[in-house]
């Protein structure tokens, strides 16, 4: 078997050859020693997999970046398969063309080799037109509004020189029109996240999706200048060539009626943040930092249905209707879960908060049976439950769910009417939300990656100190020193805070730079979205005045901190909720 993972291989010469050929089937992305731990997932992925492949299969490498070609090379000595390296130039000029004409031809011959004869001008003629017919059926498929998900069964026959020939009707279904572009990705990972988060996927752009079938081979005289030419000039190019927004995925953006674009980039990547800079994307846009592999769904989703909501400009339907007068808010985050309930006025009548713990589901349960016998209230008497949060689509009671980013931005500018900005930092994660419009969300970003900024950061240090984090504030207040603790991660900071001990600092200087540390990485994550005063400040966290004082001091603003900053995304949940009923 015959098997690749770059679109820069020629599919017009494999169909030719008559040998079997498919891409490497990849999900998982596994460390190996032998391979430097900061590649991108997708690299990692296709190393797993062509060192299982047998010494009867073959692997066509394409050096379609460092990484890949750091791959190629590795594989020569560890896959028992046979491998041929096709090399990609770095420009797309004639001399490219003809550059990658000598590879075409150094690959004919190859496989030649393998089935043990010459590959004739017919069987490239045949192979040429079946790939022409394949991008034909998938353009169309793309102009019809036929369903995603059986585009990528037909991206998946195509990816083996096949036709998709099932019967396809046009899609009915109702949200924001979204193209993926940018970064290689799981295809039916992008279709299934844009869906669940409210939104139609009508193009993938990606180079595991449609990039690779964006153009036909013209045929010329010359079989394989043409085909070079496809592959070097007329097709959407991926990052490697860094040349911005291609004329042709404009063109299609605009046949697609597309309403907003989520823009990939890989994790440990420099090639396609070089092409965000060259690219001034002409929609509404979300930036997403994406590893291969289903690993990155949680944080995909969170960002996609934030990015959803502002393009919808309101709350996504819900999944049934419930006669009553109040309204619940739930927010399953991954250290607390909070609930809130509103009467028919909007006035809180209950709150609550517990840990969430391994078993969000139950705590959500536990919480929503104490809310009505706290209130004195029956399920029917609940006319509208959302959920939010990292858990939100396991609390089974809800009627229906809305991204934490949009349900804290309601939230806290409920409590702080006026405000611009909000800071929340929870236990796991950090984001701030710039608002327009009083509580509609103009721009965010989020710290979900690490501890770094977060709660956990904070209680991790607190444990070497041995003290609560309401003591930290307190002595920081006192601080007479400035220290500098250079790294916010987790591990490196502890080893900081153990040095600083060993050396004498007292608890009062070391708790302030830990605030400030923390306070240091929220500021660029403020300039990242463009804040501005009055700021907000929700979480956990904000219930340390140590931490408020540090924020205030980076950001060069005045920092309000509502009475009970910890239930702003349940809040905000239950006031969605509740305008939600208001417009039935």
């Amino acid at each position: 078997m015959l098997y690749y993972a770059c679109s820069y291989v020629p599919l017009e010469i494999l169909i030719s050859s008559g040998l079997p050929f498919r891409r490497l089937p990849v999900n998982r992305a596994f460390d190996h020693p032998e391979l430097h731990s900061n590649l991108c997932g997708y690299c990692k992925a296709v190393y797993s997999k062509v060192t299982e492949l047998s010494d009867e299969d073959v692997f066509i490498s394409v050096d379609s970046c460092d990484a890949m070609r750091r791959i190629g090379d590795v594989i020569q000595q560890q896959s028992s398969c046979r491998v041929f390296s096709l090399r990609l130039p770095w420009k797309r000029d004639g001399s490219a063309t003809e550059f990658i004409k000598t590879q075409l031809e150094a690959l004919v011959r190859f496989l030649s080799g393998l089935r043990g004869q010459e590959i004739t001008r017919d069987e490239l003629d045949r192979g040429i037109s079946q790939f022409n017919a394949i991008v034909d059926r998938l353009l169309a498929m793309h102009k019809n509004s036929v369903p995603y998900h059986q585009i990528n069964e037909a991206f998946s026959l195509a990816e083996k020189g096949q036709l998709y020939n099932n019967p396809s009707e046009p899609t009915n279904r109702m949200g924001p029109k979204i193209a993926y572009l940018g970064a290689v990705s799981d295809a039916t990972m992008i279709e299934e996240v844009v869906r669940a988060a409210g939104g139609v996927l009508v193009l993938n752009e990606s180079c595991m999706a449609m990039r690779g079938f964006t153009a036909k081979t013209e045929n010329e005289e010359e079989r394989l200048l043409s085909i070079a030419r496809r592959l070097v000039g007329d097709r959407i190019p991926c990052a490697r060539f860094a040349e911005g927004l291609s004329p042709y995925t404009a063109q299609l953006l605009r046949e697609m009626n597309v309403d907003g674009i989520v823009f990939g980039i890989p994790k440990f990547c420099d090639f396609y943040g070089f092409q965000l800079a060259m690219t001034k994307l002409p929609l509404p846009h979300t930036v997403v930092e994406i590893d291969f592999g289903d690993s990155s769904r949680g944080q995909l989703l969170t960002r996609v249905g934030a990015f959803m909501e502002s393009l919808k400009r309101e709350v996504p339907g819900t999944r049934g209707v419930k006669a009553g007068s109040f309204y619940v808010g739930i927010d399953s985050g991954s250290t607390t879960t909070n609930i809130v309930v509103l009467d028919q006025s909007g006035q809180i009548v209950f709150s609550d908060s517990r840990k969430t713990g391994v078993y969000p589901k139950r705590v959500a349960d536990e919480l929503f049976s104490r809310a009505l016998q706290e209130v004195g209230i029956s399920v029917s008497d609940v006319s509208c439950c959302i959920a939010t949060g990292y858990g939100r689509e396991n609390v089974s009671f809800a009627t229906s769910s809305v991204t934490e980013i949009t349900c804290h931005a309601r939230g806290a500018q409920k409590m702080l009417p006026g405000i611009n900005t909000v800071i929340d930092i929870g236990g796991q994660d950090s984001k701030v939300i710039s608002l327009e419009n009083k509580s509609m969300v103009r721009d965010f970003t989020m710290n979900d990656k690490c501890a770094a900024g977060t709660g956990r950061f904070l209680e991790v240090m607190s444990g070497i100190m041995e003290e609560d984090l309401q003591q930290m504030s307190e002595a920081a207040f006192g601080s007479k020193k400035t220290l500098s603790i250079s790294s916010v991660c987790t591990v490196f900071a502890e080893s900081e805070v153990i040095s600083l001990i060993s050396n004498g600092e007292k608890i009062e200087d070391i708790s302030a730079a830990l605030f400030r540390a923390i306070a240091k990485r929220i500021l660029a994550m403020f300039k990242r979205v463009s804040g501005r005063g009055p700021v907000g400040f929700t979480g956990g966290v904000a219930k340390v005045p140590g931490m408020a004082r540090a924020l205030e001091e980076a950001v060069g603003e005045e920092i309000l901190v509502p009475s009970h900053p910890d239930i702003a995304g349940a809040l905000g949940a239950a006031l969605l909720a509740m305008e939600q009923e208001e417009k039935r």
